[in-house]
């Protein structure tokens, strides 16, 4: 074949041709020309950011017979071999198919011939990480105490996994993801070199998708040249990566945020019908309400979001249909989504019923009460929430206690309903009382402690799960003057002290007054010890032999 792709057609032969890494380019030039090369270096990072294009620019740069500056020459008999590949000393090793012990050994064995051709003979070994452990052990030596005539180069996506031993004898270089301005300009310098034009858009979105590694973007701007007839849009764009299109992604937002839950649910069946992937989706829904949060709060926000001016000013006027608070839970219900969705079988279902539950939000409350009519005497508690800056989203809570008053009767029925969390929230410890009928004053009478207790620790532990620990051990003995005294085994004597913190009897009192129907108090105190008699030696004499010992005095 003669076709060469254009990632392979524009890798660098120069460092003056590596993109982004202007910091890594910089110090290698400098140790080249100061020839203080290193004897082992790890190069770590993202995909498609240089990692083995400067692997392969060291290799050269240190075998070239006419270095000028830290760059090579790339006319001299070994950077003319090195550039049409046939170069004898520069072995490249792939540690995910040559991971065992005995390539290592090999390699040991090999490292001993000095260079045929060139000044140095240089191994790289990519996708180190990749390595057993007895594999790494048999290199470490050879890393430590190397032969003169040999230069180390690993390359990794996940330094993390490689040993430390390993690291402490390389000089690490990190790549990072290439700046999207800059990775913009070369994809459109490639463009126009290959003949091809390329939209605002088209750019926009191949940029994005190629989320900082330079390589992802050259194959995507390449099979997009390979599909269009001259001009490349974003349509082709998004047809040949499998995305959803701008205009296709607005009018799904567009119902969401206007509650039209039939509308939302047409959309989306017709973006499944074209096949689009159900993770891309969710991504680039997450990333569109991330860019209406943006613009509604941030100045300038537009320099931070890789769209068209088109775009921003459509999730602008898309934006005025959520509020802040809206937008943040989209955010938080998607990213939650994201992690389940590998785990799933029909991811398609799971992100149709979430939209079904953001845009009605209400629906499942409305159905749950058209079948379930409320009961007679029944307390909602709902634990009060306040938004916190910088938290971590949790579940909120609302907790719902039904006590059934029954006359005669002290049996209670607790009932517990979670609901959507909506915002960041922080539970507050105060409990807010609706009564949505009178409960009676006697719902259970003040001689029946156990009922109340047992009562009581039930909707305490589901209310209050943080404080109920501190309650459970101890006992209720009596009840008295609408208060509830506790009593403690001595070894529980922590479980007391903190069950009489504000905090924690604040909560106890507060579910044992809705328990009971009427304000209550408690009141926690240690056990009252038994007197014991004292035992004499002939009853213990007794115990053992029976009641047939005569005792005989001397």
């Amino acid at each position: 074949m003669s076709y060469l792709a254009l990632y392979r057609k524009w890798r660098p032969v120069d460092f003056k041709g590596l993109v982004g890494q202007d910091a890594i380019v910089r110090t290698l030039k400098n140790a080249l020309t100061k020839e203080r090369v290193s004897h082992a270096y790890l190069f770590s990072g993202v995909r498609g950011t240089g990692k083995t294009s400067t692997a392969k620019l060291l290799a050269k740069a240190v075998n070239c017979l006419n270095i000028q500056d830290g760059e090579p020459c790339n006319q001299c008999e070994n950077c003319v071999k090195i550039n049409e590949d046939i170069f004898m000393d520069i072995i490249e090793i792939d540690a995910a198919s040559n991971r065992g012990i005995d390539e290592i050994r090999d390699l040991r064995e090999k490292i001993k011939f000095h260079p045929v051709e060139g000044k140095v003979k240089v191994y790289i070994i990519d996708e180190v990480h990749m390595l057993t452990g007895e594999a790494f052990n048999a290199l470490l030596k050879t890393l430590e105490e190397p032969p003169g005539h040999v230069v180390f180069i690993l390359a990794t996506t996940e330094p993390q996994k490689i040993p430390l031993t390993i690291l402490s004898r390389c000089q690490r270089f990190d790549f990072h993801k290439i700046p999207n301005d800059i990775l913009k300009n070369h994809l459109k310098m490639i463009g126009e070199d290959s003949g091809a034009e390329i939209t605002e858009e088209a750019l926009n979105l191949m940029t994005k998708l190629a989320g900082g590694g330079l390589r992802d973007g050259i194959s995507l701007l390449d099979q997009c040249i390979t599909s269009s007839d001259g001009t490349i849009t974003g349509e082709q764009v998004a047809a040949v990566s499998g995305i959803v299109d701008d205009e296709t992604l607005m009018n799904l937002l567009k119902t969401i945020g206007g509650g039209a839950l039939s509308e939302t649910i047409r959309e989306y069946e017709l973006l499944k019908e074209k096949g689009k992937s159900i993770g891309q989706l969710l991504k680039d829904l997450m990333e569109a309400f991330k860019n209406m949060l943006l613009l509604k709060t941030v100045k300038d926000a537009s320099n931070y979001i890789m769209a068209s001016e088109e775009a921003i000013i459509k999730y602008q006027e898309i934006g005025n249909l959520f509020s802040k608070k809206d937008l943040l839970k989209w955010v938080y219900t998607l990213g939650e989504l994201e992690s389940q969705l590998k785990y799933s079988t029909h991811p398609d279902i799971l992100l149709e019923v979430t939209l079904v539950k953001g845009v009605s939000s209400e629906l499942g409350e409305e159905i749950k009460a058209s079948v379930e009519p409320k009961k007679e005497g029944t307390i909602i508690v709902e634990k009060s929430i306040v938004p916190e800056v910088n938290a971590e989203p949790i579940s909120p809570v609302k907790v719902e206690t039904a006590v059934e008053a029954v006359e005669g009767s002290t049996e209670v029925t607790i009932e517990e309903r979670p609901i959507e969390a909506e915002f960041v929230e922080e539970e507050v410890e105060e409990a807010i009382v609706v009564m949505t009928e009178p409960v009676s004053e006697a719902v259970i009478v003040e001689g029946d402690v156990i009922a109340l207790w047992e009562s009581f620790l039930e909707a305490f532990k589901k209310a209050k799960p943080l404080s109920y620990p501190f309650y459970v051990e101890g006992e209720a003995v009596a009840i008295e003057d609408n208060k509830l005294f506790i009593a403690y085994d001595e070894k529980y004597t922590f479980h007391k002290e903190r069950g009489e913190t504000d905090k924690h009897r604040a909560n106890a009192e507060a579910i044992l007054s809705q328990v009971a129907g009427k304000p209550m108090k408690v009141v926690l105190q240690f056990q009252v010890a038994e007197v014991k008699k004292e035992v004499s030696v002939e009853d213990k004499i007794k115990d053992i032999f029976g009641e047939y010992v005569t005792f005989i005095d001397s």
